[in-house]
């Protein structure tokens, strides 16, 4: 397969095709998901639990991934799809009705994302077989950056249209790209994973499930990855600090919901810069980079804390380039390095993993931002940015990690499972 001959690939149009309609409906879902939380509630320690939903749902990501292996891939993302385009149809639904509770929207916030993290390895495992693993990095480089470029349009413009019809009534349009981008993956022609021929009882299954779980676990346990977890979960524990004071410390700094989808906008730019720059930057020394990029997200990130917002803004958005690149990076590789059949129980193990410090962060976030200022949980993660990238620094195998295609994270070994 030629370089470039991917872009011109009839399934990986598709899933392109798929991501592109749910960036609209995502970045929409971004503001108007929390932001109705905020006005059901009133309250930032409610905002914080909405995120606490939601990234339980990202640390639990790895008991969902072993189910995977009873669907086919294009199955899994077709009926994830339209339940999380049913779900979101409730919304609207009920706040015409019988009227909407905060516990409720909270819930539905969890479900929804709970099911993304069902398809997210899939997507992440059926790469490789739509572009060969030889595009992977330049693949998936286009792909976010087509995911992260709808984030910035639609979510900038999600903040004013939140603001002219509410976040209820702007959640139709998520549940809307939901349901057509489950069509658009009908459409899928591509190699499908096999199932288990026979059907397995109550107790079989268990057996099954908790054997695909530890499978994952031991692959990882026996690569690089858990010299990184740590400082991995300790900065999205930061992040989960953050982010639930956002909608708070947005409207500190502009009095306007429009404010709110603009920094969100600013996050996706920055992530999609360094998506785009990805590619440049490859041949780079991934420990030196990880060590350098993180340094000065620390630095833009507590300008972002105490500056004016027409510094803040910018200073936010220049923070969240290394997260892209380091992202692109860190997941070109699992592809890469990693067989098919095990892709996605390690995608998932890692993100789990990683996101397991988020839902921690985020009640603590909810409950400095409400007793303090919101200015307070963006500053310690501008912080904790710093002292991530120190860790790194003072690592002495994580510092001399080699560019990341030359830098050996896992250990290639034969697999019999037929699992995602």
């Amino acid at each position: 397969m030629k370089t470039r001959s991917f872009l011109r690939e009839r399934n990986f149009m598709i899933l392109l095709s798929g991501v592109f309609i749910n960036g609209i409906g995502a970045g929409v879902y971004a503001v108007s998901g929390m932001l109705l939380v905020l006005y059901l509630s009133g309250n930032v320690f409610y905002s914080g639990l909405a995120y606490f939903a939601v990234t339980l749902a990202n640390a639990l990501a790895f008991l969902i991934a072993p189910f995977a292996r009873y669907v086919t891939y294009k199955k899994g993302l077709i009926v994830c799809e339209v339940l999380k385009s049913a779900l979101l149809f409730t919304l609207p639904l009920f706040y015409a009705t019988i009227g909407l509770n905060v516990y409720y929207v909270i819930t539905l916030l969890f479900a929804v994302s709970l099911l993304a993290k069902f398809t997210y390895p899939i997507e992440s495992t059926i790469m490789p077989i739509i572009v060969g693993k030889e595009n992977i990095i330049k693949a998936n480089a286009y792909l976010q950056t087509v995911r992260e470029g709808m984030g910035i349009a639609f979510v900038a413009g999600a903040g004013v249209l939140v603001a002219f019809i509410g976040p209820v009534q702007a959640t139709l349009i998520t549940a809307v790209c939901h349901l057509l981008s489950s069509l658009t993956y009908t459409l899928f022609r591509f190699r499908q994973n096999t199932l288990p021929q026979e059907r397995q009882g109550v107790k079989q299954s268990v057996v099954a499930y908790k054997t695909d779980l530890k499978a994952g676990m031991t692959y990882i346990s026996q690569s690089l990855i858990p010299k990184m977890i740590g400082s991995i979960i300790f900065i999205n524990l930061a992040m989960g600090v953050m982010v639930p004071n956002l909608p708070a410390f947005t409207l500190m700094k502009g009095n306007s919901e429009a404010i709110y989808g603009f920094y969100l906008a600013g996050l996706s730019l920055g992530v999609m810069i360094g998506t785009l720059i990805t590619p440049k930057v490859k041949e780079c020394r991934f420990g030196l980079l990880t060590v350098i990029g993180f340094c000065s997200t620390g630095i833009a990130w507590l300008g972002t804390a105490f500056l004016p917002v027409y510094f803040s803004l910018p200073f936010f958005c220049i923070g969240s380039i290394a997260i892209g690149i380091f992202n692109i990076l860190l997941f070109s590789s699992i592809q890469q390095q990693v067989e098919e059949a095990m892709i996605g129980r390690v995608v998932t193990v890692i993100s789990s993993a990683a996101a397991v410090g988020v839902p921690i962060g985020s009640l603590i976030g909810g409950a400095l931002g409400s007793t303090f200022t919101p200015v307070l949980p963006v500053a310690l993660c501008g912080i904790a940015m710093l002292l991530f990238s120190t860790s790194w620094l003072v690592h002495p195998v994580l510092r001399k990690l080699p560019a990341i295609e030359k830098a050996s994270l896992f250990v290639r070994k034969p697999t019999h499972s037929q699992s995602v």
